[in-house]
């Protein structure tokens, strides 16, 4: 006998609101069926007003991924005015995308452990996360909402003192992630828990265009910091990280590897600041004209804005596409066939940002 079940929106395991119908055989998932838009806010369509106030608009999209999403923004208001930003502004804002993604991360582990039980953990990774905040707030003034970013550069500077400061930061968070690292990697229970869990193959992942760590998780070699290099990673050199196996686990594993590779690109960007002139912001008498498309690679995946301009400050038309409404179309074929208990593990190692989804 089937049972037709709601799987949210309110969920202990989601953040946010998001709802799944699953039509059950026992304990087993046999349908799904996906619904999102509980917090839909038109943000496209708000868009369409001053430029210069679009990459403070462009911050509200997502709380988690502000910095990537107004760099994005920015690159493509910038690419229609042909405005080249200078050194000092793209060393900053790629330094500012790396603390980013690793608070992000430290986020979506402690999620993941916690859907599991494992709430020390959870507690653990909010610590560490903690460290970067406050870097942030050093660095910007903020914690989440930087708003730094804006045509043509930045507003904020990174002095000798805060350069170093940032130095020992990396060093105390690279102690901290090996520890986290050891705990998680040395897990009996978490290993059994999510090895085999949700596995999707690199032919569905590549079918299904998926990407960020859930790509990678399927051993799909896909960064756009590789792929088509931005800011400083034009010379700073970022090799995918990759795991083969697909399943939670390889998902969860994937960040916890970037942890170490975020840490290692600050610490190349902090050295170029020494000697590089202090201009942040390059002014232009130009408006946006014509249509442009800038992506970056966020926490999640790969994040896109096109923008079209007709000559004045208001746009004609912007467009988001976030990673997470390219990953969602994952989250059906890999609850199908599963357990019930593990429906909220497969979709958490998916790291969903719902306000992304909707916007």
């Amino acid at each position: 006998m089937r049972t037709t079940i709601q799987f949210g929106p309110q969920h202990p395991v989601w953040i946010e609101p998001l709802r799944l119908k699953l039509t059950l055989d026992g304990e087993i998932v046999k349908d799904a069926e996906l619904e999102a838009g509980y917090v839909h806010k038109g943000l496209e369509k708000k868009f369409e007003w001053d430029y210069n106030k679009g990459a403070y608009l462009s911050e509200r999209v997502c709380a988690i991924c502000t910095q990537h999403h107004s760099t994005c923004y920015c690159m493509a208001v910038e690419g229609t005015m042909n405005l080249e930003i200078p050194r000092r502004a793209a060393i900053i804002r790629t330094i500012m995308l790396e603390l980013e993604r690793l608070h992000s991360h430290l986020l979506a582990i402690g999620l993941t452990l916690e859907s599991i039980g494992f709430e020390n953990l959870f507690m653990l990774c909010f610590r560490n996360r903690e460290m970067v905040l406050d870097v942030f707030e050093r660095t910007t003034g903020n914690r989440v909402l930087h708003g730094i970013n804006i045509v043509g550069g930045v507003t904020r500077n990174i002095g000798p003192e805060m350069t170093k400061e940032i130095s020992g930061f990396c060093d105390a968070m690279e102690k901290k992630c090996h520890e986290l690292e050891d705990m998680i990697a040395h897990s009996y229970t978490i290993r059994q828990r999510m090895k085999g869990v949700g596995v999707m193959s690199q032919k569905l992942a590549e079918d299904l265009c998926v990407v960020g760590p859930v790509a990678r998780g399927s051993n799909v070699p896909y960064d756009v910091r590789h792929v088509a290099p931005y800011l400083l990673f034009k010379e700073v050199k970022v090799k995918p990280v990759t795991e083969p196996d697909g399943d939670c686990w390889a998902r969860t594993m994937v960040r916890v590897r970037e942890l170490y590779q975020s840490i290692d690109i600050i610490r190349q960007c902090l050295p170029l600041l020494d000697g590089t002139p202090d201009e942040l912001l390059v002014k232009s008498k130009a408006l946006p004209d014509g249509e442009n498309i800038a992506r970056d690679e966020a926490p999640r995946g790969e994040l896109l804005y096109y923008v079209r301009g007709k000559r004045s400050k208001e746009f004609e038309r912007v467009k988001i596409r976030t990673p997470t409404y390219a990953n969602g179309i994952g989250i059906v074929p890999l609850v199908k066939g599963a357990h019930l208990a593990d429906v909220g593990l497969i979709t958490i190692t998916f790291d969903p940002c719902i306000a992304c989804f909707d916007r």
